[in-house]
């Protein structure tokens, strides 16, 4: 891997040598309908490799109906009922836990403590390839 990501950095060690859950490896989708920041929608596409790396590309639509793109690396993993993920633009690793809803789609629930109705929460749907 020949990324800007640093490896001594202790949030990128927590991903060397752990658990890859096979049922993430691939390529998926989600949005999450404005619930991240108020008028501002993102939406995805990730690519889970089964080395623990990901490629993230993100569209925004913002609140004033322009449109941002960007992409991002990073790493991800599985430990016990948590999935974790880190990317280059993070200060920390994000934690969540996760239901498989089907082979095919698996809803995210964020674990952290934020002053929010309802957690952050997302689908995210495997993009099945012709």
């Amino acid at each position: 891997m020949n990324w800007s990501l640093n490896q001594e950095d202790p949030n990128i060690a927590f991903f060397i040598n752990n658990q890859i859950d096979s049922r993430f490896v691939g390529v998926w989708k989600g949005t999450d309908h404005g619930k991240f920041f108020k008028g501002e929608t993102n939406s995805w596409v990730i690519n889970r490799k089964a080395d623990g790396t990901l490629m993230i590309h993100f569209k925004t639509i913002n609140s004033d109906e322009s449109e941002t793109y960007s992409e991002e690396v990073g790493y991800w993993c599985v430990k016990g009922d948590e999935y974790f993920e880190y990317r280059e633009s993070d200060d920390k690793k994000d934690q969540y836990s996760f239901i498989f809803l089907s082979n095919d789609s698996v809803h995210f629930i964020i674990n952290e403590s934020e002053e929010r109705e309802e957690p952050y929460n997302f689908i995210d749907y495997k993009v099945i390839l012709d």
